[in-house]
């Protein structure tokens, strides 16, 4: 299957991909800044960034605080690395970018994503009431956000349907519940130990 997406003659080579990088990294800040940059989707963008922060911080349990930050931060680091393998593999990609890199700066991916499976892990600690909101989070994202998100041009589907997301955004959410409850345990297992 490799054989089939080669771009050079001969395989490339550590050096070669390093240019190309730098050379699409210059272009897409070129782009960027004909482009993106002061444009309503971009000040749209801005304004989801800070009005997200915001929220996460009026709402934060603040008795919580390392561990719900822990929380946000994971979703976050997830949530882009699984937007950048898509984007990668050309499954999408993002025509309106909030700064020009890699992977593509989404107001969506670095805060309103993460805060609200955050949100939601704190709310909503039983399982049946996590699993009932976490549904309906993934079909509003999947079904609502995504599609305004390609109406408005933010968002391009190459090789993606917008219910690919659907399971993708709850197995997220259940990971994280999943991990987070895990690190909550080592962390008290230890502090009773330190005692």
């Amino acid at each position: 299957m490799l054989d089939k997406i080669h771009t050079f003659p001969t395989s490339a080579t550590d050096e070669q991909i390093a240019y190309t990088l730098r050379e699409l990294s210059y272009a897409r800040i070129d782009n960027w800044l004909d482009t993106d940059f002061l444009t309503w989707g971009w000040w749209l963008e801005l304004g989801v960034l800070i009005v997200s922060v915001t929220i996460f911080w009026k709402l934060v349990d603040k008795k919580r605080l390392f561990e719900l930050t822990y929380h946000v931060i994971s979703a976050g680091v997830i949530v882009i690395w699984l937007d950048q393998v898509g984007f990668e593999l050309g499954l999408w990609y993002y025509p309106v970018d909030l700064i020009p890199v890699f992977p593509p700066a989404t107001a969506f991916d670095y805060t309103l994503l993460p805060v609200a499976y955050t949100l939601i892990y704190q709310y909503c600690p039983k399982w049946p009431r996590f699993l009932m909101a976490t549904l309906i989070m993934a079909g509003v994202v999947a079904f609502l956000m995504e599609p305004m998100a390609h109406r408005w041009g933010f968002y391009e589907l190459v090789k993606w349907k917008y219910y690919y997301g659907f399971p993708v955004y709850i197995a997220i959410g259940i990971f994280l519940k999943l991990v987070t409850e895990k690190m909550k345990a080592i962390v008290a297992k230890q502090q009773a130990v330190a005692k």
